[in-house]
């Protein structure tokens, strides 16, 4: 049975049938939302992305702009690169913020690419659609010069709260590879938001938690827990074409799982500190899902990196984001709400950098099997940051120069949802991925104005 048209590497005109078992299910609802996976919507989907991806080729990013509003720095895709495997990845959460530049990175270094994505609309999702053509844009520019020995690229609308879903993602993956299966996938979706209200909480646990746990189900479904045949430690990284032997999950978490650190600590965070005291129901959420994830690893044999983000920013952050409320509001001089005197700190981290320890931590089995790097458990647990905690009234200071306007400042009290400051200590980041962030606050910053400049503030006139 046909399940749907997918958007593929081979160009926005260029689609893939796959012939996947389709098991009839209610679709599943999130916040009220209906979420189906019909031919008929995907179909819809893929022209909808592909006229976006033809504008992104003229307006957006084309040879005036795409050198401003590349993430990777050279070093950093040479550092990539060292560790190509030429595998297929899947990725979840693939048109959002980190996950499009993910799936790029990929690409570039070579590997195969199933992206999926639900498309929830807790932000317009119309910046999602745009994120993900710009993804397809790379994938085309990729193809034009490597031509047939290109890396495949497939796109599927698709929710983690679904375990058919999930199987046909799988399936679409292993036709990249002569039917070998898929055994690395990098879990991004979720929903994100540290200030929403309690009542939002059985989104959060059902986008977050559920959802997290079908992705682990769905890893030990399709193998990833099998190490049957795989040899010493030191045979189970790589045999035969590059495949992969055993699988390995690398999945999304969050700093705001720390809350606001023990009584009195005002040092960086370490990844054995206690993270049982949450200040939000997202950091629940995403504690939970670390500690569930740890459950796998022990009944189901899994190998699990939980990554916690440290506040990225760069080119594509989310409208709901400070770097998009405050920047729109000190451009069209309206007020910016300031919390608490200014004293707040937050170790700020370039989307480029947060890519990079993403990748790393996807290859670093491998990479301690070369000896660049410690081995590590079976689950861990890491940092990715920047080392270096930015306080907001720098970074409103910052903000407004870059676009050279004056901040309206209208002061309140801090939400008990917001941690006074947010330091990550990469020093298990080092010791296991080898993870140097290069990009320091002004210049992620600066990355992020020039793109919002182009795209939303002036997207005419730039």
């Amino acid at each position: 049975m046909l399940a749907g048209q997918l958007h593929t590497l081979g160009g926005a005109s260029q689609f893939i049938a796959a012939r996947v078992p389709l098991r009839r299910k209610a679709a599943t609802r999130h916040g009220g939302r209906r979420n189906s996976c019909n031919p008929e919507r995907i179909g819809q989907l893929l022209q909808t992305v592909s006229g976006c991806a033809e504008n992104e080729r003229t307006n957006w990013t084309g040879p005036r702009r795409r050198a401003r509003f590349m993430v990777m720095t050279e070093s950093q895709l040479n550092a990539i690169a060292k560790a190509q495997t030429g595998q297929t990845v899947i990725v979840t959460g693939a048109a959002g913020f980190i996950g499009s530049h993910t799936c790029e990175a990929l690409l570039r270094r070579g590997d195969n690419v199933v992206a999926i994505d639900s498309f929830t609309p807790h932000y317009d999702p119309a910046r999602k659609h745009a994120n993900l053509a710009s993804v397809q844009a790379t994938a085309d520019a990729i193809r034009r010069e490597a031509g047939p020995s290109a890396p495949k690229y497939a796109f599927l609308e698709a929710d983690c709260c679904r375990a058919d879903d999930l199987d046909r993602a799988f399936q679409i993956g292993a036709t990249f590879s002569a039917g070998t299966p898929v055994r690395r996938m990098i879990h991004l979706a979720g929903r994100a938001g540290v200030r929403a209200p309690a009542s939002e909480a059985p989104n959060y646990v059902a986008m977050n938690v559920v959802a997290t746990t079908e992705v682990l189900e769905a890893c030990r479904r399709h193998g990833f827990g099998d190490r049957a045949g795989a040899g010493s430690p030191a045979d189970q990284g790589r045999t035969g074409q590059g495949v992969t032997k055993f699988g390995h999950l690398a999945m999304a978490s969050s700093s705001s799982v720390y809350g606001g650190g023990p009584p009195g600590w005002n040092g960086p965070f370490h990844e054995d500190m206690p993270a049982d005291r949450p200040l939000s129901v997202y950091a629940a959420t995403k504690r939970a899902t670390e500690v569930i994830a740890h459950a796998y690893t022990r009944v189901s044999n899994l190998r699990v990196t939980c990554l916690r983000f440290f506040t990225v920013v760069g080119p594509r952050a989310r409208p709901d984001l400070t770097p998009s409320m405050f920047g729109s509001a000190i451009w069209e001089g309206r007020s910016i709400t300031q919390f608490g005197d200014g004293s707040m700190a937050r170790d700020y981290t370039f989307v480029g950098d947060t890519v990079t320890g993403i990748l790393a931590s996807l290859d670093r089995f491998e990479r301690a099997n070369a000896g660049t790097v410690e081995h590590g458990e079976d689950y861990e647990v890491i940092n990715l940051g920047n080392d270096r905690p930015i306080t907001l009234s720098q970074y409103i200071s910052t903000l407004s120069g870059l676009l050279d306007r004056t901040p309206v400042i209208n002061q309140v009290p801090v939400p008990p949802s917001e941690p006074h400051s947010t330091w990550a200590d990469l020093t298990k980041a080092r010791r296991l991925l080898a993870y140097a962030p290069t990009t320091p606050f002004e210049e992620a910053l600066a990355s992020f104005i020039d793109w919002y400049r182009a795209t939303i503030l002036e997207p005419t006139g730039a």
